[in-house]
C-alpha cells in the first residue's frame, strides 16, 4: 500500500471515530483504531485547520486529572453533494458532515452522455438553491451504474450504453469543488460502512441492486478494489448455466435475474400486463399479483445461489443486501432462505449473517454522499474512489 493511500486510511477511519462518537477524545481515538498518538494528532490537527471538527473541553470521568478535549464534527463546515446516475434519471442529496440529507431532487435524464457535465452542474445548483446556497460546497460524490477504471473514466455502463467515457474529465470541466467518482455498488456499500448496519464491521460482503446489480468485499475495514479498481461486479456471478442474456453480454448472470428490468421483464411477460419501475412492481406484489410474485421467487433463488458461492468463498461474518432488495425483502426471504441452507457449507453458513440494509429503504442515494466524504475526509485523496 502506498503512503498517500496509507495516510487516507488512518483518516478515513479517524473522521470515522469522531463522526460516530460525538467528543470522543485523541486517546479514545489511539485506543479504537490501534493507531499510533503521533499519527491521530497529526491528521487531527490537520482536520482542525480546515474546519472540520470542533474541540471543546470533557470531563474526564472517572480518571483523576485535567479535562480531556473532545471532539466533534464541525456542524456549519460545508456541504457534501452527492449525484447518483441512473438510466432515466439524476438524483441530488445534499448533506453535512454527518451524512444527514438535508435535500434531495430528482431529475429526469436521457441517457446521453454528451451534455452530462451541464446538467450536473445545474442539477447541483437547484439543490443548494434551496436554502443552501450561502454554505461552502466541501465536495461532491458522482455514483456511476457502470465499471470505473482509477483514472476516472467509465469502462462499460450497460444500461446506458456507454463504453470508455472519461467521466471524471468531463465532469471537472463544469465543476469547480472537489469532485470523486465511483461505482454505484461499491458507493452503496460505503454508504453502508459509514451509516448503516456495518458502522463497527470490518469484514463483510455487500450486495446492491437497482437498474443493474453490483457490491463489494470489506477486508479488515478496506474495500478490496482488484487490479483495476473493478473489483465487485458481483452482478455478473454465473448463477444459472446457459442462463438469460446478460446486458453485460454473457449468460446467466445474476444481474439478469435479479435487477429491476430483469424482475419488470419477467412478470410482464408471465402476465401479459406491462411493468417497469420498480414502485410498481412492488405495488403488485403487494396486491399478490402471481407474476411478480413468480419474478421475485426466482431472483430468491438464484440469488441464494450467488450468496452460497461468496459465503462458500470468503466466509464473510456479514452479507448485506441494499437497494432495491431491501425494499423487497418479503417477497425474496421464501425463497432465499431455502436457497442458501440447500447450497451453502454449512458451517460457514452458520458463522454468516444475511441482513438487508436499512438505510437503502429510509435513506436511498446516499452512495454519492459516502464518496464525498470519503473523498474529503481522505485529506490528499485521489478524485476516484473508492
Amino acid at each position: 500500500m502506498k503512503i498517500s493511500d496509507i495516510r487516507r486510511y488512518h483518516a478515513n477511519a479517524i473522521f470515522h471515530r469522531i463522526r460516530i462518537e460525538p467528543q470522543t477524545s485523541q486517546r479514545d481515538i489511539v485506543r479504537r483504531t490501534g493507531f499510533d498518538k503521533s499519527t491521530v494528532s497529526s491528521i487531527v490537527n490537520r482536520f482542525d485547520e480546515l474546519g472540520l471538527i470542533v474541540r471543546s473541553s470533557k470531563a474526564a470521568g472517572n480518571r483523576p486529572g485535567r479535562p480531556t478535549e473532545g471532539l466533534t464534527i464541525s456542524p456549519d463546515s460545508g456541504l457534501l453533494i452527492g449525484v447518483q446516475v441512473e438510466a432515466d434519471e439524476l438524483v441530488f442529496v445534499a448533506a453535512g458532515l454527518d451524512g444527514a440529507p438535508l435535500v434531495h431532487q430528482r431529475q429526469p435524464f436521457d441517457g446521453e452522455v454528451e451534455g452530462l457535465e451541464t446538467q450536473v452542474a445545474r442539477g447541483i445548483e437547484a439543490v443548494i438553491g434551496e436554502g443552501l446556497r450561502e454554505t461552502p460546497i466541501l465536495g461532491v460524490g458522482v455514483s456511476l451504474p457502470g465499471l470505473v477504471r482509477h483514472d476516472g473514466s467509465l469502462v462499460h455502463a450497460p444500461i446506458l450504453g456507454w463504453h470508455d467515457v472519461p467521466v471524471l474529465e468531463r465532469l471537472q470541466s463544469t465543476i469547480s469543488a472537489p469532485l470523486y467518482v465511483g461505482n454505484d455498488g461499491k458507493a452503496a456499500a460505503m454508504a453502508e460502512r459509514m451509516f448503516g448496519s456495518c458502522v463497527d464491521i470490518d469484514d463483510f460482503v455487500y450486495l446492491f441492486s437497482g437498474s443493474g446489480v453490483g457490491g463489494a468485499l470489506f477486508l479488515r475495514g478496506e474495500m478490496y478494489l482488484g487490479a483495476d479498481g473493478l473489483a465487485g461486479e458481483l452482478g455478473h456471478l454465473k448463477v444459472v448455466p446457459q442462463g438469460r442474456l446478460c446486458s453485460c453480454g454473457a449468460s446467466g448472470c445474476l444481474s439478469a435475474y435479479l435487477s429491476e428490468r430483469a424482475i419488470a421483464a419477467h412478470a410482464s411477460q408471465v402476465s401479459g400486463r406491462p411493468v417497469h419501475s420498480i414502485d410498481a412492481i412492488l405495488e403488485r406484489a403487494g396486491q399478490d399479483d402471481p407474476a411478480v410474485l413468480d419474478a421475485f421467487a426466482l431472483a430468491g433463488d438464484v440469488l441464494g445461489t450467488a450468496l452460497s458461492n461468496l459465503i462458500n468463498t470468503f466466509n464473510p461474518p456479514v452479507v448485506v443486501l441494499g437497494g432495491d432488495m431491501a425494499r423487497a425483502e418479503a417477497y425474496l426471504r421464501p425463497t432465499l432462505d431455502p436457497s442458501l441452507r440447500r447450497q451453502a457449507h454449512p458451517s460457514m453458513f452458520a458463522r454468516s449473517q444475511v441482513t438487508f440494509s436499512e438505510i437503502s429503504a429510509v435513506k436511498p442515494y446516499l452512495g454519492g454522499i459516502a464518496l464525498a466524504l470519503d473523498g474529503v475526509t481522505g485529506l490528499e485523496s485521489s478524485s476516484v474512489l473508492p
